[in-house]
């Protein structure tokens, strides 16, 4: 009898099947694993880059120095995946940009011809999200929608007390 492997192959935050390219099984600390596209969407909306916390336990993996894509990847779950699609494609991520992208190195026209046939079906970058802005220019924004808020209220205010004068000088005239 045959051991059987018990592998999730589905991101738990995105339900996309891993695979060897942008949703490659990023293993973290806790033991949690996710695809790197929905961790790196994550450390977008975050504003501390050099940590992801985990979407369950909330513990915090540290992302190693050389970007998001070098964190370990689950080899359990790798093991399950197609044969093809057990070797990870080198990912570089942009934060600053918000973009993930392939790799392009020195060997990349020798791969062998299920692996090339694979990578080339995949776009060879994908967006992740805009970077968060600073403090301030999100506050100014935030302050000048108030602002715009509170005209449209005045304006509002000023309409309806000028239609009241309006409808209660009619009534005085026909009462009159």
């Amino acid at each position: 009898m045959s051991e059987e492997k018990d592998c999730d192959l589905e991101c738990a935050i995105c339900f996309s099947i891993y695979n060897n390219v942008f949703r490659a099984p990023k293993l973290l600390v806790c033991g949690h694993t996710f695809c790197l596209e929905c961790l790196a969407r994550m450390n977008m909306k975050s504003h501390v880059a050099e940590a992801i916390q985990c979407p369950i336990c909330r513990r915090l993996t540290i992302v190693p120095k050389e970007g998001l894509p070098k964190l370990g990847n689950d080899s359990n779950v790798l093991s399950c995946l197609p044969e093809t699609m057990q070797r990870i494609h080198s990912i570089h991520f942009n934060r600053g940009k918000g973009q993930l992208f392939v790799k392009k190195g020195p060997g990349s026209q020798k791969k062998k011809v299920k692996n090339k046939v694979f990578a080339s079906s995949v776009s060879q970058s994908l967006d992740v999200g805009r970077p968060l802005e600073p403090d301030n220019r999100r506050e100014q924004r935030q302050s000048c929608w108030c602002c715009v808020h509170k005209s449209y209220v005045t304006i509002i205010t000023v309409i309806l007390v000028t239609l009241s004068v309006l409808i209660s000088s009619v009534w005085v005239f026909v009462v009159h």
